[in-house]
């Protein structure tokens, strides 16, 4: 409340030297490469708006959780913020469906989906929950990481897994045969030492930035779901901003994705090397015996897909060439 109040009190004295300082939260830590893509985008966005837009990034999740920072960001308590899309399925129908397993083919396949239709539907969407958004990220897909391997959907059997704030995410690992527990990101070390947890989730980069490898052994690249980061601005804080700071803000945020998937690919290769090295083991695709696994998966589908518009939805998606 006082970063708006700040804002509206600049923007009614006609103070244009005073710079409005943005805070943008991240659960990652302050040396992952989503954090320095928008810290580029922050230099990128004082020189655009000459001085007038300043923007700063809280990570190793500072300002809470992804839940808490989002309700923050929809009621105009935060400004900004990167979190997955997978984090709006609770609360956007079409940030449920992108969050289905095994929907995109590829990075691609998953690019030319959001920026066509499907991704100025999920625009709506957000912005009837008050957040505005700047850009999409990149986000390699997601895989398990475990205290012990799995190779086959009977492996799922008694393990805790966690899982992203998302009741999409928690239904495909009780499909799976697992229990899903929900926490923050910045959590998952602490409660895989503990036994709360026997796997998590998410993309190699991640993986290895947080140093989840020194506890996780086993590497299961499943690829069971690719869904982009987003980095979200607050509809109230928008609305105080005037046309030339809009748009500085959109071009800075495009700036941000180009430096990052400029060196996404490098980052998930030298992520995975540094993996190998400290000795945890990689179970690629070909080594599991996916039919079981993708079968269980995609019964995930049956809760979402219950009206023909979201059939139709997910079968265009799965269509785009």
């Amino acid at each position: 409340m006082r970063l708006l109040l700040s804002l509206a009190l600049l923007a009614g004295s006609g103070l244009a030297a005073a710079a409005i300082n943005l805070v943008s939260s991240d659960q990652q830590s302050a040396d992952h490469p989503l954090v320095r893509a928008v810290e580029y985008m922050g230099q990128q966005l004082a020189q655009r708006s000459k001085g007038e837009l300043q923007l700063s990034v809280k990570a190793n999740g500072a300002l809470g959780s992804e839940q808490e920072v989002l309700k923050a960001l929809m009621e105009g308590r935060h400004a900004m913020a990167r979190v997955n899309l997978g984090i709006l399925g609770d609360r956007s129908p079409a940030a449920t469906l992108a969050s289905l397993p095994y929907l995109f083919r590829s990075p691609d396949h998953m690019w030319k989906v959001l920026d066509g239709e499907f991704g100025q539907r999920l625009d709506r969407e957000m912005e009837q929950l008050g957040l505005v958004r700047l850009s999409y990220l990149d986000s390699a897909p997601r895989n398990f990481y475990c205290l012990k391997p799995i190779r086959a959907q009977a492996d799922f059997k008694g393990r805790k897994i966690r899982v992203l704030q998302s009741q999409v995410f928690e239904d495909m690992i009780g499909n799976l045969g697992a229990s899903p527990v929900p926490m923050p990101f910045n959590k998952v070390a602490e409660a895989m030492r503990s036994g709360e947890v026997d796997c998590a989730e998410g993309n190699v980069v991640n993986f290895v930035a947080a140093e989840h490898y020194k506890v996780a052994p086993w590497l299961i690249q499943d690829e069971h779901l690719l869904i982009p980061e987003v980095l979200l601005i607050s509809k109230k804080v928008w609305l105080t901003l005037n046309d030339a700071q809009k748009e500085a803000l959109r071009q800075s945020s495009a700036d941000a994705r180009s430096f990052l998937a400029k060196q996404w690919a490098e980052q998930e290769s030298s992520a995975l090397a540094v993996a190998r090295k400290a000795g945890v083991t990689i179970i690629t695709r070909n080594q599991i015996s996916m039919g079981g696994i993708e079968a269980q998966a995609m019964k995930t589908y049956n809760k979402y897909l219950k009206a023909g518009a979201d059939l139709e939805t997910v079968m265009r998606i799965m269509t785009t060439k």
